[in-house]
C-alpha cells in the first residue's frame, strides 16, 4: 500500500509540475503577444519593410513585401546587383546575379524552409499548435546581459528553433536554430534589437544574422508600412529568359 501511495504521489507531483510549466508558458506567450501588439498584425493584410543591409562587408538597400496568406518577396540591392527571393504560397524561388546567372531558380532545403516560415506574418509562435508545432519552456538563460526565457519550438517538419524572450521587457532577443547547408550542420542565430513601435506594433529594427558565431549579415530597418497595395504577380517565379 505504501508503494502505491508513493507512486501515486510521484505521478501527482510530475503532473502538477507539467501543469505549472504549461501555465507559465501560456503566461509568457500572452504577455509577449500583448507587448508586441500582435492584434495589429492579425488585422493587416499586407506589410512592406525597407532599410539597409550589410552583407560580406558591403552595404546595400533592401525591401521585403508580405501578403496574407503566406506570400513574401525580398529584394536586396548590393554591389550593383539585385538579389530576389520569394514565396508565392506554393513555390519558393530566387534570382541571384552574383551566382553567375540572372535566371530564376527554385529554392530547396533550409533556404526554402526559411522563406516559407518568414511568409507567416503572424509568426510561428502564434497558434503554434494549429500549425502542427510543439512548444516547451526550457528554462532561462542570459543573452547579452539580459535574462531570457528559453522556448523550444519543435516544428512540424522536425526542425527545432529556440526563442529567447526577455524576461523583463517580453521581446525576442534571439532565435537560434541548426540547419544543414552544403552537407554540414551549422548554427544560425538571429539577434534582435532596437525595438520600435509603428502604428501599434513593436518590432525589431535591427537584426544581426550569425552563422556558427560569425556575423553574416545585419539588417537595419528604416520604415514599415501596412496594408499597401500589392500585386500577387510579384510573388510568382518569372519565366526563364531565352538567349
Amino acid at each position: 500500500m505504501m508503494k502505491k501511495r508513493i507512486f501515486f504521489s510521484l505521478l501527482l507531483t510530475f503532473s502538477t509540475l507539467a501543469f505549472v510549466a504549461a501555465q507559465d508558458l501560456d503566461e509568457i506567450l500572452d504577455t509577449y503577444f500583448e507587448t508586441i501588439g500582435q492584434e495589429k498584425i492579425l488585422e493587416v493584410k499586407t506589410m512592406e519593410a525597407s532599410g539597409k543591409v550589410v552583407m560580406m562587408g558591403a552595404e546595400g538597400e533592401f525591401r521585403t513585401i508580405s501578403k496574407k496568406p503566406d506570400k513574401i518577396r525580398v529584394e536586396v540591392q548590393v554591389m550593383g546587383n539585385t538579389i530576389i527571393q520569394a514565396y508565392d504560397g506554393t513555390n519558393a524561388w530566387a534570382i541571384n546575379p552574383m551566382s553567375g546567372s540572372a535566371d530564376p531558380i527554385d529554392m530547396t532545403g533550409p533556404e526554402a524552409d526559411g522563406m516559407i516560415e518568414t511568409s507567416d506574418m503572424e509568426g510561428l509562435l502564434w497558434n503554434y499548435e494549429e500549425k502542427g508545432h510543439q512548444l516547451e519552456l526550457e528554462g532561462s538563460e542570459e543573452v547579452d546581459g539580459s535574462e531570457a526565457f528559453v522556448l523550444k519550438l519543435t516544428k512540424q517538419n522536425g526542425n527545432i528553433d529556440y526563442y529567447y524572450i526577455d524576461s523583463e521587457n517580453y521581446v525576442i532577443l534571439k532565435v537560434k536554430s541548426k540547419v544543414i547547408m552544403n552537407g554540414s550542420e551549422i548554427e544560425v542565430e538571429a539577434l534582435m534589437s532596437n525595438y520600435q513601435e509603428v502604428d501599434g506594433y513593436l518590432g525589431a529594427f535591427t537584426t544581426e544574422q550569425r552563422y556558427n558565431g560569425q556575423t553574416g549579415l545585419t539588417i537595419q530597418l528604416s520604415e514599415i508600412k501596412y496594408d499597401v497595395e500589392v500585386d500577387d504577380a510579384i510573388f510568382v517565379k518569372p519565366a526563364v529568359s531565352l538567349q
